[in-house]
């Protein structure tokens, strides 16, 4: 059994944002072209209809009313009321006045789909092996979403939203969205077996994911090899072993990161002084933790935050 909390932990340490880019009408026969964005987990929710999605020269995905579909990576995609249609890139018809107070209006004639479209996206300063087991695409049909009753709810509060836009509306659907995508996250590593591998395996892993859990609850801790060894409940050599072929690092230098991704998310999200950050991230003086964060992020840690958690250095 994954600990879901270790899973959470780790999401909010990516710091997953997201926003609605529009509501989309998809009329006759159509196909747009939308561009890849680098770190954006693109979201696409159907409404009503269907229309296909393709992917990377990728077979059609047919998408119909009450799925979700989230495209890791920002992949450069198709949306389309038809498959094999000539596609017109989406830039164009927003250039061309498609998109009129959130609503992308697309084609002419009868309604075919609407949909509610936008993304999340993470931290792009902060690599973390999570990131190794999103697929290509995530598709949640209307029937694996009425298997689960929370996410029946929850698709069924989105699509109210939608269809009744209120303020507040896309801050609602976005973090619905966020925990949607966790949830899809945490299914998918709960189905790990003895032949998965990377940090899939690591999560599922009972030993690995206590010291994982260990790592993440404690980041103050002064934790050699050896303590977390003892944790896992192996000799050191073997513990250090694993731990590298699992989660594609050494346990210290996971723990390092760890400790300055977690800085990295307090000093945007806390009034903690800098001291304070640099003792729960298990630094013993600020020079220290400084020298740390500059050296992995290229900013020192009181710029970043003078920047409200951007690595952009003022000019």
């Amino acid at each position: 059994m994954v600990d879901g909390d270790l899973i959470s932990d780790i999401f909010k340490i990516l710091r997953v944002s997201g926003e609605v880019y529009f509501r989309a009408r998809l009329a006759g026969p159509i196909c747009v072209e939308i561009p890849q964005s680098y770190r954006h987990i693109r979201f696409h929710i159907v409404l009503s209809g269907q229309c296909w999605l393709c992917l990377n020269d990728a077979e059609p995905l047919l998408m119909q009313k009450g799925d979700i579909v989230l495209v890791p990576e920002g992949q450069a995609q198709e949306i389309s009321t038809e498959p094999d249609l000539a596609s017109h890139p989406l830039m164009d018809a927003i250039a061309g006045g498609a998109l009129k107070d959130g609503q992308l209006s697309l084609g002419s004639g009868v309604q075919r789909a609407q949909l509610l479209c936008g993304f999340l996206q993470f931290d792009e300063q902060i690599e973390h092996p999570i990131l190794s087991l999103l697929p290509s695409h995530m598709h949640l049909s209307d029937k694996t979403l009425s298997a689960d009753p929370w996410l029946q709810s929850a698709l069924h509060l989105i699509s109210l939203e939608a269809r009744h836009p209120g303020q507040g509306m896309a801050a609602i659907v976005t973090r619905l969205i966020e925990v949607i995508f966790i949830q899809a996250i945490r299914q998918r590593i709960e189905l790990a077996n003895d032949t998965s591998e990377g940090f899939l395996l690591a999560l599922s892993d009972r030993s690995i994911s206590r010291v994982l859990s260990a790592m993440h609850d404690t980041p103050d801790q002064k934790w050699s090899v050896e303590g977390l060894a003892d944790i896992a409940g192996q000799s050191r050599s073997a513990f250090a072993r694993k731990f590298a072929e699992q989660v594609g690092t050494s346990p210290m230098d996971y723990l390092r990161r760890w400790r300055l991704s977690k800085a990295r998310l307090l000093l945007v999200s806390s009034q903690l002084s800098m001291g304070e950050i640099a003792f729960q991230c298990g630094y013993d003086c600020v020079p220290s933790f400084s020298r740390s964060f500059k050296r992995e992020f290229h900013i020192g840690p009181g710029t970043f935050r003078k920047n409200g958690g951007s690595s952009t250095v003022p000019r």
